[in-house]
């Protein structure tokens, strides 16, 4: 029998083994709680699900395939719901890799969730304690629980006790996890996950599993993710592949713990083929014709027009420029800054365009101009942002109502034509840069150099 090895391989000590083609299934809540300590009434709550399955990996190595279910809170969108924790060589799973994603005042917060395999298992006994970096595990008790033999184990941080675990005594199990989850400033939630099912999959199924499972990954990969980005964004070359590879995966699928993944995933490639259609329109509309005639305004009450960049290179950088819900790659706005550096020598304006809703309404407008001075602040930008409300934007048209999130990114040459249109974030690397969008400003000066 294939076995999935867990414990420390210490040879005086034995080893705890659970069958490849373990299925775990797992149901949990995100709550969070009142500043009494009284709990909540559940209102908010985020519910999950995690399925998880001991199958190898390409090289016979043992893992742990998970698949993610969120619903309330927020949640990660669909190349992040699933992956692999794999058993590192002295039998400890790695850590963490399974995560929620649990929206706080407007913030994503990644929460990250134990491995359902306890992974000191060897040091379970009766009073037992140790300490593993900054945490203190200390075995209370042993447990029937579910019949099953569970030891209980309290882990605590410094900032008091952290988690309470019940594992079980055979196996390494994680039977059920209740956890203390702070955010913003210091709220707290409380996560609990339980065990609800174990079964072990027939040979056949195992093989269904690993299979889809493999194609799953390799889908993954092509989209390139660092495992923190919080849409799904796929360049056109990226989505021609998933989409050559969904079919296949589908089918391999069926009758598996994937077929509900897959089937979103399915949805999701026909809504992103929309998307970049419509940012392909967009640009097909504008690139080659004149800016459209309007005026950016700016905090302090002065204003430009498009008019006034006749004869100069341009870059509009039109994002939601606000220091709430911010996150990486902050707008790619760190990039254009080091780009305006090394073109302002050379004329070329560079303009952020601050787009939100806020800026029409009296009595919030001063909110928004404070949160978007916040953001110029903490990427030290030095370009000018303009503020607009949704009219400018709409002036060249809107990708957010095609499905597409900003920022939108135009090049305005000395002619007052635009000849670069670009939606969403640019495809780099760190030591390039805006190499596409430098690419496009350069075209544009040496066309002022030749005109002249």
């Amino acid at each position: 029998m294939n076995l999935l090895w867990i414990g420390c391989l210490v040879a005086s000590l034995s080893v705890t083994e659970i069958p490849i083609g373990t299925e775990l299934q797992y149901t949990g809540t995100l709550s969070p709680q009142s500043k009494s300590g009284q709990g909540n009434t559940g209102a908010d709550d985020k519910t999950f699900a995690v399925t998880a399955v001991a199958i190898s990996d390409s090289d016979g190595a043992p893992q742990l395939a998970w698949n993610l279910e969120e619903r309330g809170g927020g949640s990660w969108t669909w190349p992040e719901r699933f992956g692999a924790i794999a058993v590192a060589p002295n039998g400890k799973p790695n850590s963490p890799v399974l995560r929620l994603l649990q929206t706080h005042d407007a913030v994503p917060h990644p929460v990250a969730i134990r491995s359902p395999l306890f992974e000191s298992l060897d040091k379970l006994a009766p009073d037992a304690s140790w300490s593993d970096g900054r945490l203190e595990f200390r075995v209370a008790r042993k447990r029937r629980v579910k019949d099953r033999d569970c030891w209980q184990v309290e882990v605590v941080s410094n900032q008091g006790r952290s988690q309470s675990l019940l594992v079980d005594a055979s196996t390494g199990i994680l039977v059920s996890l209740e956890q203390r989850v702070f955010m913003g400033r210091g709220d707290e939630y409380q996560l609990k996950m339980e065990l609800q099912s174990q079964k072990v999959l027939s040979g056949a199924d195992v093989d269904k599993t690993q299979t889809a499972f493999t194609s799953l990954r390799r889908l993954q990969g092509a989209l390139e993710r660092t495992g923190e980005q919080k849409v799904v964004e796929p360049t056109p070359p990226q989505l021609k592949a998933a989409q050559g590879m969904i079919a296949p995966i589908e089918r391999q699928a069926e009758g598996t713990m994937w077929a509900k993944l897959t089937a979103i995933i399915a949805r999701d490639l026909v809504q992103q083929e929309r998307r970049l259609e419509g940012a392909a329109g967009l640009a097909k509309k504008f690139i080659g014709q004149v800016a459209p005639k309007s005026t950016l305004k700016f905090a302090d009450g002065t204003t430009i027009s498009t008019s006034d960049l006749q004869g100069k290179v341009a870059v509009l950088h039109f994002w939601e420029y606000r220091n709430e819900n911010l996150a990486e790659p902050y707008g790619q706005t760190g990039y254009l800054d080091f780009l305006n550096g090394k073109r302002k020598k050379l004329g070329v304006k560079v303009i952020g365009v601050n787009v939100d809703p806020r800026i029409a309404d009296r009595d919030n407008s001063a909110a928004a101009v404070r949160s978007m001075k916040k953001l110029q602040e903490f990427m030290n930008l030095a370009y000018d942002v303009a503020i607009d409300d949704g009219t400018v934007l709409g002036h060249f048209g809107d990708p957010r109502s095609l499905g597409s999130p900003l920022p939108l990114w135009i090049v305005i040459g000395p002619d007052g034509k635009i000849n670069h249109y670009h939606v969403g974030f640019y495809n780099i690397t760190p030591d390039e840069g805006l190499k596409e969008l430098d690419e496009a400003v350069i075209a544009a000066l040496r066309k002022q150099r030749e005109a002249k």
